[in-house]
């Protein structure tokens, strides 16, 4: 596990930019160097925070590092007079590297660890999202650094957020024990006994600062909103606003002298289960689902927990995924209406003030905390997951073994120099963040690319497709497939995908002889529309056709409110025409709620919000309102089956049989049971609907919210947002 950095101008100097180069150097040494960020020497408080990435916070989309998409987080610190470092472990052979070597085994060489004498110097420890359990001898260090009167803070996400698929997430690792009681993760040896405990009063956490994290996921973005005053928070949530939750966990507070809240859901507040919960996901709403910021204060230190990242992060990630190597998308939470900014930072402040009290004892205004009334649900002694990751790793990839991991992903073997990709990545490219084929045939060699073009032509059998640029068809360049993509985007496998307009995500190279793209990391058919979420990201102005939901009316009568069909959270505001108000209002035509529109306008603003202007036309692909079951205006297999690909779809059939093992399954048309189409499961879905897991959900009617797509070369629905049984 290498975090070492080479600066780019010895990388340049020493002409190991491109692949074919990588032999000339080390492995393990293009990252050398953990970052520091030093204030003015007229504006030093004299402190030190170091952020830990020796336990991850890099997998995944997560990239919690101070000059990634945690940089906006450290800056601000570094304005208060704080030095922030990045922390990766321990140098043990004194080689100039730190690697990570998996040691549930007894290997002595990892040095990704912590221990007390290597952060003893700083003044606050910020742990984000560790991905990968603490040794005994771990916990005994964090211990030791409260005890010498310094602040832990603990930063953890959604049950779930396994983003490395190694079966751990910092829910878990905080808390000192897996979710599963199975017996392997009585690990023994190092590490101990991780199995769930099935009690509130055990754990590592709780039973070193009275509290402990849900397994819960919820979301409310609006913004949580019972901050409590700062008199009864050590002055923390002065100047603080509503906090973002988009996707995260609250805390269970079980000793209030030790423990006490500082953002709890008020009873206006409405938030929802995560979509991709596994179980409830919100177990009681309210103060009673227990703090979703809170403060400790057992002896001379502190601790500090908040149970989500995505209010602290922000959108400069630097590093690529170590499954995949592409790019990272995290959220802006930083510069969000409920970003966490203020909050952050005066978080910090309190954990690098050192105080002689003890406890929440009530005395001298250190008010006692609030017990959650049920501090641990039933439903949170079991596993959702039975000791699986919630996903299937990529194919060769190994979360205990770095050399499986990406170029330019944190602790893998090599890097390209690129460690900065573009300022605003996104791991699923649209049509406008792509270039043309004409643009990419005049692109420089190893160039990262996300091209759009059309698919004309098998290129050396099943192994390459021809790409032709959608304005100039006779220009065209060479794509190289990889073996997992040639059965759906090989013309020979899959004579469908022929004429079809396609996004390839690689690097510009050369192909049988003849420009090319190669080391191809995604594709995907290019949507007809735009989502909410792309037109939100689209300059005024531009002309644009959208799809979304509709959430709500505005203004009367006058405009309405089109939520993204797959995070509806985004929203945009419709501005309707005289003409259209009659059938798209919903507050002249109710039954429009929820119903599936495809609008032609001007992005621009309104109501003071984003928003689409000058609305041309609009049409309806589906309606539900989700509390009638009734299927008359779902599309049938039949109709989707005339469909070109890229549409958005509500379709109703019978579930026939299962579709690639567990990941997807065959939906017919009762009325003419040889058209079928393939439904791509989202790894969410599977344990409920897919029906080799659950075979008496063949002959059941399901309605299927999704995108008009191939899957497995055949006609089928992919994307889906939901799924809905009818019987």
């Amino acid at each position: 596990m290498t975090v070492n950095k080479l600066t780019l101008s010895v990388l340049l100097s020493a002409g190991l930019l491109a692949h074919s180069s990588f032999a000339m150097a080390a492995a393990y040494d293009w990252n050398n160097t953990a970052p520091v960020k030093v204030p003015s020497a007229a504006n030093n408080n004299g402190k030190t925070v170091y952020f830990d990435v020796s336990h991850g916070g890099v997998e995944g989309n997560a990239d919690w590092v101070i000059d990634g998409a945690f940089s906006d987080f450290a800056d601000a610190l570094v304005q208060q007079g704080y030095t922030v470092k990045e922390y990766r472990g321990v140098d043990l052979n004194n080689d100039g590297r730190i690697r990570f070597f998996d040691d549930r085994t007894g290997n002595q060489n990892n040095e990704a660890i912590i221990t007390y004498d290597a952060i003893k110097d700083s003044d606050v420890f910020v742990l984000a999202e560790t991905n990968r359990p603490f040794t005994l001898a771990e916990q005994a260090a964090l211990e030791q650094y409260i005890a010498s009167g310094k602040g832990i803070f603990f930063v953890a996400d959604h049950y779930d957020a396994d983003r490395n698929l190694n079966t751990w997430d910092a829910t878990e690792v905080f808390n000192g024990y897996n979710r599963s009681d199975l017996s392997k993760y009585n690990m023994g040896g190092a590490y101990g006994d991780w199995r769930n405990p099935k009690s509130a009063d055990a754990g590592w956490l709780v039973e070193n600062f009275g509290i402990r994290f849900r397994f819960n996921g919820v979301d409310y973005k609006q913004g949580v909103s019972g901050v409590e005053p700062s008199t009864q928070t050590e002055g923390i949530t002065q100047g603080v606003e509503p906090i973002l939750m988009a996707a995260g966990a609250t805390l269970a507070i079980v000793d209030p002298q030790k423990a006490k809240g500082l953002v709890y859901f008020s009873e206006t507040d409405t938030p929802v289960k995560w979509r991709h919960a596994k179980d409830d996901g919100l177990y009681f709403g309210g103060k009673a689902e227990g703090p979703y910021v809170a403060i400790a204060k057992s002896g001379a230190g502190k601790a500090a927990f908040i149970g989500d990242s995505s209010p602290i992060e922000d959108a400069t990630p630097k590093y690529r995924r170590q499954d995949s190597g592409s790019t990272k998308k995290t959220y802006p939470g930083w510069t969000d209406p409920g970003h966490a900014s203020v909050l952050a930072v005066n978080i910090i402040n309190w954990l690098a003030t050192p105080e002689s009290y003890q406890y929440f004892d009530g005395q001298n205004g250190h008010t006692s905390g609030f017990a959650t009334p049920t501090p641990m649900d039933t439903q949170e002694m079991s596993d959702p997951n039975n000791g699986q990751p919630w996903g299937t790793p990529a194919n060769g990839f190994n979360p205990w073994d770095t050399d499986t991991y990406k170029n330019n992903s944190f602790n893998a073997p090599y890097g390209d120099g690129q460690t900065n990709p573009d300022p605003d990545p996104d791991p699923t490219p649209t049509p406008g963040d792509t270039v043309s084929v004409s643009d990419a045939l005049a692109a420089a060699q190893n160039t990262s690319l996300v091209v759009i073009g059309k698919v004309t032509n098998a290129i050396n059998g099943i192994y390459g497709l021809e790409l032709s640029d959608l304005n100039n068809p006779s220009t065209h360049i060479y794509v190289k497939l990889e073996s997992s993509q040639r059965a759906d985007f090989n013309p020979q496998l899959n004579p469908a995908i022929l004429n079809q307009n396609i996004i390839v995500t690689g690097k510009r190279n050369s192909y049988m002889g003849a420009p090319g793209i190669r080391y191809v990391t995604d594709l995907q058919i290019a949507p007809s529309f735009m989502s909410v979420e792309q037109a939100l990201a689209t300059a005024q102005g531009e002309s644009l056709e959208l799809t979304g939901r509709v959430k709500s009316g505005l203004n009367n009568i006058y405009a309405l409110i089109l939520e993204d069909l797959n995070d509806p959270s985004f929203t945009i505001n419709i501005k309707l025409e005289s003409n259209q108000r009659a059938e798209f209002s919903p507050v002249l035509n109710p039954d429009i709620l929820n119903a599936t529109l495809v609008i032609k306008g001007v992005r621009d603003s309104y109501m003071s919000q984003p928003g689409v202007r000058q609305v041309s036309s609009i049409t309806q692909a589906s309606s539900d309102n989700g509390s009638n079951p009734d299927q008359g205006n779902d599309l049938s297999v039949s109709e989707v089956l005339a469909m070109s690909n890229g549409q958005p779809v509500v379709v109703s059939g019978t579930i026939t049989a299962p579709i690639n093992n567990k990941y997807a399954l065959e939906l017919s048309d009762p009325s003419n049971a040889g058209n079928k189409l393939y439904i791509k499961l989202e790894s969410s879905q599977r344990d409920a609907f897919s029906p080799l897991l659950n075979p008496q959900l063949i002959g059941k009617s399901l309605r299927v919210e999704g995108i008009k797509n191939d899957y497995m070369s055949h006609p089928g629905v992919r994307s889906v947002s939901k799924l809905t049984l009818l019987n």
